[in-house]
C-alpha cells in the first residue's frame, strides 16, 4: 500500500502569516501554561530543520530536505533537497532544545516520539532516556 499523498490538494503546503503564527503561538503558550500534565508527541517534522527528511513531503516541498521517502517512492523521483544529513551527524534543532527547556522547568512531563534519529537523546532530554520504564 502506498503511503504518499495521492492528490495535489493533499500535497499542498500551508503557511501562516507572521500575525497568524504569533496568534497561534500565544494560544499554545496559554494552553501549555495552564496544563497540569503537558506531554509532547513528535514525529519526523521536528527533525527536518536538522537536515533529516520527513516521509510525506511532496515533490515540490519548500523544505530544504526535499521530498519525503514515501513521496519519492510513489512518484519514482530521485529529486534531492539542498540539505540532507546523516542522522548520526545531525544536531538537535531549536525545537528539540525548546522541549529540553520545558522539561528542565518542570513543565514538560513526558515525551512520545516516532523518531529514531537520536536527536531527543542528544538534546539532553532526561525523560526520553528511561521513559519506557513504569514509574508509579
Amino acid at each position: 500500500m502506498d503511503k504518499a499523498h495521492s492528490t495535489e490538494e493533499e500535497k499542498k503546503e500551508y503557511f501562516d502569516t507572521e500575525e497568524e503564527l504569533e496568534r497561534k503561538v500565544a494560544i499554545l503558550t496559554d494552553l501549555v501554561k495552564k496544563s497540569k500534565h503537558f506531554i509532547a508527541f513528535t514525529g519526523a517534522g521536528i527533525s527536518t530543520a536538522a537536515g533529516i527528511p520527513d516521509f510525506r513531503g511532496g515533490v515540490n516541498t519548500v523544505l530544504p530536505t526535499g521530498p519525503g521517502a514515501w513521496e519519492k517512492l510513489a512518484t519514482k523521483t530521485d529529486k534531492k533537497g539542498t540539505i540532507r544529513k546523516n542522522p548520526i551527524r545531525a544536531i538537535p534543532t531549536l525545537s528539540h532544545m525548546a522541549l529540553v527547556k520545558l522539561e528542565r522547568e518542570g513543565i514538560l512531563k513526558f515525551l512520545i516520539s516516532q523518531n529514531t534519529d537520536g536527536l531527543h537523546r542528544r538534546s539532553g532530554l532526561e525523560i526520553s532516556r528511561d521513559s519506557w520504564k513504569y514509574k508509579p
